[in-house]
């Protein structure tokens, strides 16, 4: 077959594409007699992120021109049949950044950026947005991108056209939600008998704005205020859309912080420290553990399950009733694990030993134990019931998959969240260090370098099982550093 054909096919790479170029080194930029493409047009055009990739570390122009004088970042933004985004990152770290722009007639004069909104392609939005592609330029039709944005009628797409009003959107949003329960528990401290404990006094102003639209200047009994704060739910969607198929959550996890023992009341910390655990505790934690067979050295299996069980204590104070924390391993399966309070995780993590014999697939089986059934299945039938934070654990590099496993995995949860309408952020990651393994720093290390990732991913630069055995000691400082760490996947919105 022809490099056009073996392109079209998605058969391009190894062998296959070094015999083309043996037989012929000028063959990359070469066009196909009938559509005029090149074979890195075609890779582009088919979705083969793998083989354009392949393509570009053989030499292919990454802004090679095609018969029409279609660039490959445009063809990506207009034609490819799927990954999308992944081409538009491929071809952007290569091109000069005075061609990010580049159309052509065939196209009306269309550029990248407005194909990317035609397609109402939000992560390809952004990735061009970020890369500086210009709103302004007008097409054959005398439109802007920004006025075709407009046009769309759809609000994530003009959010998406400026990355810095989006982050402070979705971070709106988290702060909204916050400031409300911080407003219910005030209004329960002060309504309920028995419920006069020390709650950190909540923002005056902000509690005044909430209570004139929930409350409408009325003094509402308890049953009215709890169908008032139903119906100002109702009314805005994205929250609703946060708490899918749990009506009453908001509701509960209010009276659950305003009804925590008066014993308890300083764990709860001060305002800040409080805002922080609602935040980390309104997100469904999944706490995905190493059990690979380096796990048994320097006590890393018995510092990993007592770090387990005060994470969850943690994340659990001031949740209501019926909610908990997921448990998934990397090797092992544990059965009924989606749910579990405090009490469920010590009933499974007492008599579990370590086991010899278990790799580190880390990126593999985040996507089938936890990514496809917590994620995946529920976005698809629209039945995700709280966003989530899924706390990675490891001692060690990915073996025997390859580093990019996990990279790609949580790329592919940002792109399949926007594919059904959600914010990349509904899933956040938070990957930490147990154990002195060389490996594991070294592969953390570029984790946390990654670009890519940063938005979703927070990897942080201390030893999980060092730290807590510094703090735990002492309750109140081992809870509020497990907070403050917990926490921070969310500073990156």
């Amino acid at each position: 077959m022809s490099i056009h054909e073996d392109a079209k096919q998605g058969i391009l790479v190894g062998n296959v594409l070094d015999n083309h170029i043996k037989n012929d080194p000028n063959i990359l930029e070469k066009q196909n007699s009938d559509s005029g493409f090149t074979p890195l047009a075609i890779a582009i055009i088919e979705g083969f992120p793998d083989q354009a990739y392949e393509l570009l570390e053989k030499g292919a122009k990454a802004d090679g021109l095609s018969r029409d004088n279609e660039t490959p970042l445009l063809l990506a933004a207009w034609k490819a049949k799927k990954e999308r985004p992944r081409l538009i990152q491929l071809l952007l770290k290569r091109i000069p950044q005075d061609s990010v722009d580049t159309t052509c007639d065939i196209a009306g004069l269309k550029t990248p950026l407005m194909f990317a909104i035609e397609n109402k392609d939000l992560e390809s939005i952004r990735l061009l947005r970020k890369a500086k592609a210009s709103v302004d330029i007008k097409n054959k039709e005398g439109f802007t991108a920004e006025q075709m944005a407009r046009y769309a009628n759809n609000p994530a797409i003009s959010l998406a056209l400026d990355v810095n009003e989006e982050k402070a959107a979705i971070g709106l949003l988290a702060s909204k939600v916050v400031d409300l329960l911080l407003y219910i528990v005030d209004w329960v401290k002060k309504t309920v008998k028995g419920a006069l404990f020390m709650v950190p006094k909540t923002n005056a102003e902000s509690n005044e704005d909430i209570d004139r639209i929930i409350n409408e200047g009325e003094e509402p009994t308890q049953e009215e205020f709890v169908e008032n704060i139903a119906q100002y739910l109702e009314n805005r969607q994205l929250l609703e859309r946060f708490f899918k198929g749990k009506k009453d959550f908001i509701q509960n996890f209010a009276r659950k912080i305003a009804s925590v023992e008066e014993g308890s009341a300083n764990d709860l910390g001060g305002k800040d420290l409080l805002q922080k655990r609602i935040q980390v505790s309104l997100y469904q934690q999944v706490i995905y553990c190493d059990d690979s067979t380096s796990m048994k050295r320097e006590g890393r299996w018995e510092s990993q399950k007592e770090l387990i069980q005060r994470i969850t204590q943690v994340t659990t104070l001031v949740l209501p009733e019926g909610e908990g924390v997921a448990l998934r391993f990397i090797n092992r399966d544990v059965d009924n694990a989606t749910n579990l309070t405090l009490e469920g995780i010590r009933n499974i993590l007492k008599p579990m030993t370590w086991q010899p014999g278990g790799d580190t697939p880390i990126g593999t089986n985040l996507q089938s134990k936890i990514l496809q059934p917590l994620v995946y299945e529920k976005i698809t039938n629209g039945a995700l019931e709280r966003p989530l934070l899924i706390i990675i654990i490891t001692d060690g590099m990915p073996e025997p998959e390859d580093s990019s496993v996990l990279v790609n995995a949580i790329l592919e949860c940002e792109r399949r969240l926007q594919e059904n309408d959600y914010p990349p952020q509904t899933v956040k990651f938070m990957i930490g260090q147990i154990g002195t393994a060389k490996s594991a720093t070294q592969f953390l290390e570029s984790l946390r370098n990654n670009q890519d990732i940063a938005r979703t991913a927070f990897v942080t630069s201390e030893r999980l099982d060092e730290k807590f055995s510094e703090y735990k000691a002492n309750e109140k400082n081992v809870d509020q550093w497990l907070i403050e760490t917990l926490f921070s996947p969310f500073q990156n919105y």
